[in-house]
């Protein structure tokens, strides 16, 4: 089976396994689920053997179509009586007293009986990307089928599916002796895979390649960076794996950018590339084989035959774009189509240049910065037309940026070529440069505000464009990097460059859609959900504040003094939240020395906060005033009598609750 599609039916079958022997009412002491490329397996430990006996309510016809008016039963009653096997002097009526009701006795069914009916219908249920048909049952799945096995103890559970019936045979690894192994019952089936070397469970399979790899890595003197993806996917093509090293010719290792090789190797042939203590690639890789080291020679030389090939084909692409500046690539983006009502990949080079000219300035590029800043939006999507590129999609910006070097061209634009696709994923850095940073943004607000301008935005199941990758992105840069950048301005400024014009609601969705990846890389990281949903309500369009201000609100949350900073910040917040306009304080009639006295605390801090405006500023401002809070509100009747009086009490507590507005909505912690 496919990788995908092996992760897929895994985890349909843990969803509907246990679903399936809950609704046969069938307990068992434990479930496993697992597979490998060529077998799935569920397995209940356990399993009861036979329903329980039941007693169940059936409802039947109206009560008054079951009984005349004397109270005795029709013939409809009779006949429910009858063919629910009750007898009629039986029957009752609900709770309601309108319909008829029988309890019957039902026994419970055999498990052998249930599971021969409901296993195929388990297995139809299997869902994949693209299933295949391959006999005249017509039935689909992943791939054919070629073997079932169930068994309930000693006894074969009968059942059919796609032309072939169950059993108690299967199949070791592939070429294996003898080929077929009968089971004398369900308990013969792990002794078995193990005899065979095939690790069933998938967790424990990784494992057992990473550290075989590991180990054959250094044994050649380096070591392995760790990819996940790749480890995941090697560990779902095969059931036994042994690692083997291979080699290549360090002609490559010379003339080829060493992140060419590493592309090849992992998309290619799902190698784990070898480097040394410093990271650096050596000529060496780690291939994982489907079984034991029968044969390894063999295995490793075909192996570096089919690499070598590869890199040969590589070599011809990279020498065949060298013969021309990154520049010369330029103008064939007009021949790629970004997305066809907002032009060409040239056309969106062209908006990055103006977007980057207007995002500079705010983001501190000085003159010299903007000019580099413009050359690297011009050039930033040129390797997209490169033979390379072509060849492996994965490897742009990394071409660009070693085809701008070749070129001559800057330093600082070449590293933005490669470094504005950063972060790529979630453990990505993000870039340290300007000019990567103001290119990245840039970039990656052009593609938000346009494809959500001609309503290509993501669906439930949808989003070819991997505008969630994107968005996220733009939230990892923009906060990891701690760059103050205010996204409705410059979602505003890519909206009035497109080609097309945007509906109203076109900006308001694309900073809700960026917020919600915001809001969610926030918890990934840590932090508590109240918090993120306070500092989000304030700083969503500011991703870098919503982060800075998230660890400092976090901070102070788990500090002593929160204990009577919140309730008495609470208070101010509660009696004056659903005031639909702001009130004047008119300080003559504040005459109470407690209000006074809060009230020139207010003035204080407002002034210092004017002076030296901030988040953990506006918290120390309220910390300083909580006694003055207190005693406010223990010695002052807020809502007074006196229309004016009152005003100007509730224009008070609401410029205490103003101090912190700005930066977190407080209201939406736990314990307000």
């Amino acid at each position: 089976m496919p990788v995908a599609d092996l992760d897929a039916a895994l985890g349909q079958l843990r969803e509907n396994g246990a679903r399936l022997l809950k609704e046969l009412r069938l307990d068992y002491a434990s479930l496993d689920i697992e597979g490998t490329p060529r077998r799935l397996m569920l397995l209940a430990r356990g399993l009861q053997t036979r329903q329980a006996d039941r007693e169940i309510e059936v409802k039947g016809p109206p009560a008054k179509n079951a009984f005349d008016a004397e109270g005795n039963p029709t013939p409809v009653a009779m006949g429910f009586a009858k063919a629910r096997g009750v007898r009629v002097e039986d029957l009752s009526l609900d709770p309601s007293g309108t319909a008829v009701v029988a309890r019957v006795h039902e026994q419970g069914k055999s498990a052998p009986e249930l599971l021969a009916a409901a296993l195929p219908e388990l297995i139809k249920g299997l869902r994949f990307g693209k299933s295949m048909r391959w006999n005249a049952s017509g039935q689909a799945f992943s791939r054919p089928v070629r073997w079932l096995v169930a068994l309930l103890g000693d006894e074969v559970i009968p059942f059919g599916f796609a032309g072939l019936e169950s059993g108690r045979s299967t199949r070791g690894l592939r070429f294996s002796q003898p080929a077929v192994k009968e089971l004398q019952d369900s308990s013969a089936y792990l002794p078995f895979l193990k005899n065979e070397g095939i690790i069933v469970n998938q967790a424990v399979r990784r494992e057992t390649v990473w550290r075989q790899a590991l180990a054959v890595a250094e044994a050649a003197g380096g070591t392995l960076e760790k990819d996940p993806d790749l480890l995941a996917e090697v560990s779902n093509l095969v059931e036994r794996p042994t690692a083997l090293l291979g080699s290549f010719d360090l002609h490559y290792l010379e003339n080829l950018p060493p992140e060419v090789l590493i592309g090849v190797m992992k998309k290619h042939q799902r190698y784990f590339p070898v480097l040394d203590a410093q990271g650096q690639l050596m000529p060496h890789f780690v291939i994982v084989r489907n079984g034991d080291e029968t044969g390894a020679e063999t295995v490793v030389d075909g192996n570096q035959q089919v690499i070598l090939a590869r890199f040969a084909d590589a070599e011809f692409f990279v020498n065949e774009d060298k013969a021309h500046k990154l520049e010369d690539f330029v103008p064939r983006l007009a021949q790629l189509t970004f997305q066809k009502e907002l032009g060409s990949m040239l056309d969106k080079s062209a908006r990055l240049e103006r977007l980057v000219s207007i995002f500079g300035p705010r983001l501190g590029l000085d003159p010299a910065g903007q000019g580099k800043a413009q050359r690297a939006a011009q050039l930033s999507k040129a390797d997209l037309a490169s033979a390379m590129v072509v060849e492996m999609t994965s490897l742009q910006g990394t071409m660009g940026r070693y085809y701008a070097r070749l070129s001559g061209e800057d330093e600082a634009v070449a590293q933005a070529l490669h470094g504005y696709y950063l972060p790529r994923t979630a453990d990505d850095a993000v870039p340290q440069d300007k000019l990567s940073q103001v290119l990245g943004i840039a970039d990656r607000l052009d593609s938000i505000a346009g494809l959500f301008a001609v309503g290509l935005q993501p669906t439930a199941n949808k989003d070819p464009y991997a505008l969630r990758r994107t968005a996220l992105g733009l939230a990892q840069l923009l906060s990891a990097g701690g760059i103050s950048f205010d996204l409705r301005a410059g979602l505003e400024a890519a909206l009035a460059e497109l080609p097309v014009a945007a509906k109203p609601d076109t900006l308001q969705a694309a900073l809700d859609f960026i917020a919600g990846r915001l809001k969610g890389l926030l918890a990934d990281q840590g932090f508590k959900y109240d918090v993120v949903e306070a500092v989000m309500a304030a700083k969503a369009e500011d991703p870098a504040a919503a982060r800075a201000n998230a660890e400092l609100l976090s901070r102070w949350v788990e500090s002593p003094a929160w204990a009577d900073w919140l309730p008495a910040y609470s208070r101010c917040v509660r009696i004056t939240r659903d005031l639909d306009q702001a009130y004047e304080v008119d300080s003559k009639l504040l005459v109470e020395p407690e209000e006074q006295a809060l009230l020139e605390g207010v003035i204080a801090a407002e002034a210092r906060l004017a002076a030296a405006p901030g988040f953990e500023a506006a918290l120390e401002a309220v910390d300083g005033l909580v006694g003055r809070i207190n005693a406010f509100f223990d010695a002052v009747l807020v809502m007074a009598p006196d229309p004016k009086l009152r005003e100007s009490r509730l224009g008070l507590l609401q410029r205490v609750a103003g101090l912190v507005k700005p930066y977190a909505e407080i209201s939406a912690l736990e314990g307000f």
